[in-house]
Order: structure tokens, then sequence, then C-alpha cells
């Protein structure tokens, strides 16, 4: 999951950093698909 966007942005530096966060619950689908609405939305009704 992060491998290859890693090895890309250390094309332009010697020092590449990565944080990756899973919130994982149990009986919950879609929480990331819902987030990614949330944000498009409020980013349309910002402009």
């Amino acid at each position: 999951m992060t491998e290859s966007p890693t090895d890309a942005v250390g094309a332009f530096g010697s020092r590449v950093s990565s944080v990756a966060k899973a919130d994982i619950r149990p009986g919950q689908t879609g929480e990331l698909t819902g987030n990614v609405e949330r944000l498009e939305k409020a980013i349309d009704e910002s402009s």
C-alpha cells in the first residue's frame, strides 16, 4: 500500500517519511468511502 508511493517520492530526495493509520472497527464498512464523499461535498460547498 505504501511502497510504490514511497519509491516515487524517493526519486526527489534522499529521505522519505511515511505514516499510515488504520482505524478498523468490526461491523463498519464503507467508512473510507464515506470520508472521501463528505470531504468532496465540503469542498464543493465552499467553492
